[in-house]
Parts: C-alpha cells; sequence; structure tokens
C-alpha cells in the first residue's frame, strides 16, 4: 500500500489508488494501522508526506507539469514562480497555475503539459531526462506526441540525445545547434573518455556541475583529462553549469571566440 500512494509522491486520489488495484478494505486497513492517512475527501498519504502536498490535497489538486517533472527528479531548467497543479474544477488556487485534470495523471501526461507550458528547450530537458533516466522511451513518446496538433512535441523528440549526462549538456548541446553550428554529444577520446560536445569537430566542451566537479575525486579526474586533451592537441573549455543554464549567450560568445583562435591558428 504504501508503494502505491509513493508512487504518487506521498500523496494519492483514492480514485487513483483503486485504479491501481487497491480496495476500499486494504486502504481502510492501511489507515487503521497508521501507514496511510486520509488528509482530506478522497486524498490520502504517507505519514512523511510533503506539507505542500497535503496543502493542495485540501484544495483537492496535485503537482503537475514542471513541478511535478521536479518532483520526479526531471531536468527542469528553472523552477516556475508559481506552483502547477492539476485540480477538475476551476476556482483558482492561491500561488498556483491551475490545470485543469479531472483523470489519473500519467508521466506522459505530465510531458505533455511540459512542453505545452515551456520553451522548446525547456520541454527537450523534461523529454530528454525521462528517456535519459529510463522513464519512458522514444518510442512511447512519439506515440504520446502522433496528433495533428503535436508538432511542436514530435520537434522535441527529434532533439532528444538519449546518451546525454546531464541538464547541462543537453541546454548547451541545444543552444549551439540552434545557432547554426555542428555538434556533437559525448564525444570519445581515446584514453581520456568522454566528452560532453565536441563542435564544429575541433572543440570540445565541457559543462561542469558542482555535484561532482567540486570534489577530490572530481577535481582529480579534471586535471587528469585537461592535461591528457592537451597532449593530445584537442581543445576545450570548461563551462559552468549555472551559466549554461542561465546565460546561454555567454557560453556562445565563448565558443565562438576559440572557434575564432582555432581557425586562425597556423595550420
Amino acid at each position: 500500500m504504501e508503494d502505491q500512494v509513493a508512487w504518487y509522491g506521498k500523496v494519492a486520489r483514492r480514485k487513483d489508488l483503486l485504479a491501481k488495484g487497491c480496495t476500499a478494505w486494504s486502504l481502510k486497513m492501511a489507515e487503521e494501522a497508521g501507514l496511510i492517512r486520509r488528509i482530506a475527501r478522497g486524498y490520502y498519504a504517507l505519514p512523511d508526506a510533503d506539507p505542500l502536498d497535503v496543502r493542495l490535497a485540501l484544495h483537492q489538486a496535485r503537482r503537475t507539469c514542471f513541478t511535478k517533472a521536479e518532483q520526479l527528479g526531471l531536468w527542469v531548467i528553472k523552477r516556475p514562480p508559481l506552483l502547477h497543479v492539476a485540480a477538475a474544477h476551476g476556482p483558482p488556487i492561491p500561488g498556483c497555475v491551475v490545470h485543469k485534470v479531472s483523470g489519473e495523471q500519467t508521466l506522459l501526461n505530465i510531458l505533455r503539459q511540459c512542453v505545452k507550458c515551456g520553451s522548446e528547450v525547456e520541454g527537450l530537458a523534461a523529454l530528454e531526462s525521462a528517456v535519459v533516466l529510463k522513464k519512458c522511451s522514444i518510442a512511447e513518446l512519439r506515440a504520446e506526441f502522433a496528433g495533428r496538433e503535436d508538432t511542436r512535441g514530435r520537434a522535441i523528440i527529434d532533439m532528444i540525445d538519449p546518451q546525454a549526462m546531464s541538464i547541462a549538456e543537453t541546454v548547451a548541446r541545444y543552444y549551439l545547434r540552434k545557432s547554426g553550428l555542428n555538434v556533437q554529444g559525448q564525444f570519445y577520446v581515446k584514453g581520456v573518455g568522454h566528452i560532453d560536445l565536441l563542435v564544429e569537430g575541433v572543440l570540445g566542451v565541457e559543462t561542469d556541475g558542482e555535484t561532482y566537479h567540486n570534489t577530490e575525486q572530481g577535481w582529480a579526474e579534471d586535471l587528469r583529462r585537461e592535461n591528457l586533451l592537451v597532449i593530445k592537441g584537442v581543445w576545450c573549455l570548461r563551462i559552468p553549469a549555472k551559466l549554461v543554464l542561465g546565460r546561454p549567450d555567454i557560453m556562445l560568445s565563448w565558443v565562438r571566440q576559440a572557434l575564432a583562435v582555432i581557425n586562425s591558428a597556423p595550420q
């Protein structure tokens, strides 16, 4: 029972739990045992549920769109200023953008909302991460976005690289390609390993996030790779992930300047 509720983010609608095979009897027994608690009409929660989800349940609402995508661990470039929530009713909910949703929300429903609500690159980050994290396949995405009105979604799916390793890599690749540059993802350099991106066949781009690179092991590995790239004659820019996500214009400027230097160097 706890697993069924946890699948929805530790707060779930009764009708969704029943649709997944739970019974009214099992819900009652779990509630009496203290495994779950009823928090609003038709809503149950685990004891350690997020207070935000509990508050939304009081409004007969649930997280959705980018707000739910972030909770699911998908790549979200920037948290929306207002919560995006799903509700079957129409009245506004303070501090929220309300999506009118009456049935169960699947992952594909949520990804569809991200494509509709966000920019092209925001939609790409969400969809690509769902594939990279093996939450769905490209084939499933294509089936979901097969309608006449899904031209935008199909264009985003065509940009997905299932080998991508981070949101920064995805966003950098998007802006570099949009600027007209040829970009290869996860390019392999013998003796070094994979670099995030190879631009115009001559310039490597590494998008460094703090989680891995600001560690003793990460720092040592970065030094090893940098030294070997120099030895092998491979030009490479190291660009902080925060800059890629927040100021892609600066990243593009650095890349174009580096390409200019490479192209002007004696052969």
